[in-house]
């Protein structure tokens, strides 16, 4: 029976998964992502990422090939002394960004991929080089959002009867993303501009370097629901939260920001992250809490309504940590998306969105590239397993 690689290459990690083609899991192993960033800076200015820490004799622009090279070679012979025979039939890529080939090699480039590790392509085109294509007879790349959005296709089309191409998949993890099934432009979603949202809640955005932003992620991610709380919570006695709040409508109940980030619990904790908010804000136990993941399921609705009208979408997944860790979030969207919809003549049958049915978007997500169509049903009962 042959076999199927499976790379899925995000900002924190980089993952191989071997499978046949039963759907079948036959060995895993993850490493570093040569994108993940140290607690360093570059001379520069710029964060560290861990493959600006190793392969130095190696030309910068070629660094990420390599170490992807490296790493498969070393997963497939750790994989060979638990399997006896490796019949490698296809290879799939999901990459955390824009991807495309050129001149016979894969090549990507994120928000959050350092462009100094691009090579120049000619004609002001820059992107970095993953892979070749000649590595492997079947082998496709696509942007980590259409990859899952795949999966998750040949799971609704064989469990639920829903053709894939009105399906789409959003990523509510770390950061965020979108993607639709066998679509491989780029749907960088995270990047669009929120434009309710005021300068002082802007942040730093990998997208663009030298001035903060009000891109989507920066606000309903993990790390943008972070990031708003320690803004807010720096703000703290600061008498513009006042004016900040009757623009952006916080000032119910007799409460406004200034003082909710007074009152709020969250300032006695040493290291706020995403699930320190989530946590308060599931309970509804801190204002603050709650508001900052009001906006976050706002901004999801907006995209999510956004999309839909944009590729004529009647259901969206999501996925992720922040997604799968917070059901009741997923329903909150939900619910602002109804409202958002009401009524409209366009969107028929009404726009849905729910919790993936993919429990492991990101192993089938890459897998799903390069599985024989014929096998597709047979996939979706394992999705549905596993």
């Amino acid at each position: 029976m042959s076999n199927i690689l499976g790379i899925d290459l995000g900002g924190t990690l980089l993952k191989y998964v071997l499978a046949n083609e039963m759907g079948e899991f036959l060995y895993e192993k993850s490493y570093d992502s040569p994108f993940k960033r140290t607690s360093k800076k570059m001379s520069n200015g710029e964060p560290e990422v861990f493959i600006d820490t190793i392969l130095k004799d190696i030309p910068i622009e070629k660094r990420v090939f390599h170490y992807l090279s490296q790493t498969e070679a070393d997963f497939l012979n750790d994989a060979k002394r638990t399997i006896s025979n490796i019949d490698l039939e296809g290879k799939g890529y999901s990459l955390c960004g824009k991807t495309w080939t050129h001149d016979g090699k894969i090549l990507m480039i994120g928000g959050n991929t350092p462009f100094r590790l691009t090579t120049d392509l000619g004609k002001d085109k820059m992107g970095i080089v993953v892979a070749d294509t000649k590595s492997c007879d079947n082998i496709k790349a696509a942007n980590d959002g259409n990859a899952a959005a795949t999966a998750q296709g040949i799971y609704y089309k064989s469990i639920k009867g829903i053709d894939p191409v009105e399906t789409g998949y959003f990523i509510l993890g770390t950061g965020f993303g979108f993607g639709i099934p066998k679509y491989f432009a780029l749907t960088e979603i995270g990047h669009i501009p929120v434009g309710f949202v005021p300068k002082l809640l802007w942040q730093e955005c990998g997208c663009t370097v030298g001035h903060k932003t009000a891109c989507t992620e920066n606000y309903v991610s993990g790390r943008g629901i972070e990031n708003c709380a320690n803004i807010l919570l720096s703000l703290e006695g600061n008498s513009v939260l006042k004016g900040l709040s009757e623009y952006l409508g916080v000032e119910t109940n007799d409460k406004n920001l200034f003082d909710l980030v007074t009152t709020s619990k969250m300032k006695h904790h040493k290291n706020i992250n995403s699930k320190t908010v989530m946590d308060f804000a599931k309970n509804n136990s801190d204002g603050l809490a709650v508001y900052i993941a009001d906006i976050a399921s706002d901004v999801t609705a907006f995209a999510a309504v956004t999309a839909a009208q944009l590729f004529g979408l009647q259901l969206i997944g999501i996925g992720e940590s922040v997604a799968r860790s917070n059901p009741w979030h997923i329903d909150n969207i939900s619910k602002k998306v109804d409202s958002y919809t009401k009524g409209n003549t366009i969107l028929r049958p009404s726009l849905k969105v729910e919790l993936t049915p993919l429990k492991n978007p990101a192993k089938y997500g890459a897998l799903s590239l390069v599985v024989p169509e014929s096998r597709y049903e047979i996939w979706a009962e394992k999705m549905k397993k596993t």
